[in-house]
């Protein structure tokens, strides 16, 4: 873990960052918390290709029948059907054969502009890269999930899905890991900002702060009452749990100031979660931990929206098995 990381001036962030100007391994301490402010005044709306990762991947399992390469590597796939009302959630459960429900459980919500299966490639990596099982879902109006896509259904969508993951499959909710890409970390911060709700931790790859923040970065006021997927909020209320944000520093979809932003109010939350279970009476199993080591985070020089995966595949796996066993570790405690 370095001790010292040089923050990079404002225009590296922007652009390509030339070799050695950048390390990508930042401890949360090192982490610009000022970079929130500094980044807003000078933002620029930029696009680019919104799919390679999506496109290569494709193009990487085309070359194999998908059922044969299921077989071959003994990935068993079960599609669930969960219906709560008038509401219906497709699902899906990747697993290496045989099923076993006491390993950890990765509920993954993906990103937008896709659906479960466009998004496949995503969860076989992650089924060949870790020893977890992997639950994912279509948000309503996406693929086979029905009524309008919006905010309050997305919430719904995914409640109803760790709902069947805990009552119906009797699955320890400590083993539950929530991974949200994109859009997707709307769903996860909402799910652990839940006071009945319990995880073992929670992934956010490319996520926003909110709506308001991702259309009008610049504007420092406005009403409150106008924003959407306020994820900053969401994490305000999270339990203590390993949180573990990463973020393209070239992302030009999401801007990577949005992950400071969920930074600086996850490091508010936990600490002042922590000066509480510090103060007699208390009896939290967790009273000694060191709050910094349940919040990692990776901001990637070299990487967009959608190509973390891409540019950086060992790096990658390598930090997430990490984080799962992090995970594992504090929730036995």
């Amino acid at each position: 873990m370095n001790s010292s990381v040089e923050v990079p001036p404002l225009d590296a962030l922007s652009i390509a960052p030339k070799a050695g100007d950048v390390q990508d391994d930042e401890h949360v301490d090192d982490v610009d918390t000022e970079l929130e402010d500094k980044y807003i005044k000078n933002y620029k709306v930029t696009r680019e290709s919104k799919f390679a990762f999506f496109v290569l991947g494709l193009l990487t399992l085309c070359r194999y029948d998908i059922n044969e390469l299921l077989e071959l590597n003994n990935v068993g796939v079960k599609y669930n059907r969960i219906v709560s009302g008038t509401d219906e959630v497709a699902s899906i459960l990747l697993y290496r054969k045989p099923l076993d429900l006491n390993k950890q459980t990765i509920l993954y919500s993906h990103g937008n502009n896709t659906d479960m299966g466009h998004s496949f490639p995503a969860y076989i990596n992650l089924i060949f890269q870790t020893n977890a099982n992997i639950v994912t879902y279509d948000y309503s109006g996406y693929g086979y999930s029905n009524k309008k896509p919006t905010e309050m259904n997305m919430y719904r969508n995914i409640k109803m899905v760790y709902k069947f993951l805990t009552d119906d499959l009797h699955i320890d909710p400590m083993k539950i890991i929530l991974y949200g890409y994109s859009i997707g970390s709307c769903a996860s911060s909402y799910l652990i900002s839940l006071r009945d709700v319990k995880v073992g931790g929670c992934i956010l790859q490319s996520p926003l702060a909110s709506g308001i923040k991702l259309l009008f970065p610049f504007q420092k006021r406005y009403l409150p009452w106008l924003d959407v997927f306020k994820n900053y909020e969401k994490l305000q209320k999270a339990a203590l749990i390993p949180v573990y944000i990463m973020h393209g520093k070239r992302d030009q979809d999401i801007p990577y100031y949005h992950s400071v932003i969920l930074l600086n109010a996850l490091r508010k939350n936990f600490e002042r979660q922590y000066k509480k279970m510090n103060t007699p009476p208390s009896h939290s199993p967790h009273e000694s931990v060191d709050i910094t080591s349940l919040i990692k985070f990776w901001g990637i020089a070299n990487s967009d929206h959608n190509d973390i995966e891409l540019a950086n595949a060992d790096d990658f796996y390598r930090r997430l098995r990490a984080f799962l066993m992090l995970c594992e570790d504090y929730n036995r405690g």
